[in-house]
């Protein structure tokens, strides 16, 4: 069972840096520091609080300073994860408009 999780857990940080990588120039964009997306737990985390509410950050980024375009590159980046199979949750650091327009394509 131990040997099952640990080949699972590989797996899950695998694809996650595969995403983390396919995805570099929206990443940049939002001007993020690499703290948010050094796991899918630190970038849920991101999304759920628009801060890193539950894990050390030096850089004690809020969402709330970003500007528009950041903003804009947040949602893009937000979408891609969850159109890349990530379990929905309701994004609570973006915007009302943006998180509606996210659950009526990614919401079961």
């Amino acid at each position: 069972m131990t040997y099952r999780k640990s080949l699972q857990k590989a797996a899950a940080r695998l694809a996650w840096d595969r995403f983390v990588s396919n995805n570099h120039p929206v990443i940049a964009s939002t001007g993020l520091p690499d703290s948010i997306f050094s796991s899918v737990d630190h970038f849920d985390n991101f999304l759920s609080h628009g801060c890193l509410d539950h894990h050390f950050d030096p850089s004690s980024v809020r969402v709330e300073a970003l500007n528009s375009a950041q903003s804009d590159a947040l949602v893009t980046l937000t979408e891609s994860y969850f159109a890349a199979g990530y379990e929905w949750f309701t994004p609570v650091a973006l915007r009302a408009a943006d998180q509606d327009s996210l659950a009526k394509r990614f919401a079961g």
